[in-house]
């Protein structure tokens, strides 16, 4: 028979081997792509305006909005949000820009520190200042 020193220390090393299995499931579950695709953008573009990005798996919520009366969204004016889909394979998204007016099919390749489109413009990643920044879509 086992004492209860045993039995105790066997429960914990149980526990131990249980925790790390599911830690080491949760971040295998997780692709690296989501560690750096998620979070905000500024756009020099549309100087003022929120642009977001969340991954789910291969897919891209991308979120902004735009100056309604142009291209900036200078404090206190009205703007008109917009919600877009797009696709993630490693360090390149392709989003579909045709429900706000643009292509169908934009690649943008990650760079670092934001992203490139065809066109030269770049989104800057904006570092998150607490989690709820860095949730916060715009639509």
């Amino acid at each position: 028979p086992r004492s209860k020193m045993e039995e105790r220390s066997s429960s914990i090393v149980w526990r131990f081997v249980l925790a790390t299995l599911l830690v080491a499931a949760t971040v295998e579950g997780m692709s690296s792509s989501e560690t750096f695709w998620d979070g905000g953008y500024m756009d020099p573009n549309h100087d003022g305006c929120p642009r977001h990005i969340k991954v789910h798996g291969e897919t891209a919520e991308v979120t902004g909005a735009d100056g309604s009366d142009m291209p900036a969204c200078p404090e206190g004016k009205p703007t008109t949000p917009w919600k877009l889909e797009g696709r993630i394979e490693d360090k390149t998204i392709l989003v579909d820009f045709s429900p706000k007016g643009g292509p169908k099919d934009l690649l943008g390749k990650w760079v670092g520190d934001g992203i490139v489109w065809p066109d030269g413009n770049k989104w800057s990643k904006i570092p998150c200042a607490d989690e709820a920044t860095c949730s916060n879509t715009v639509v």
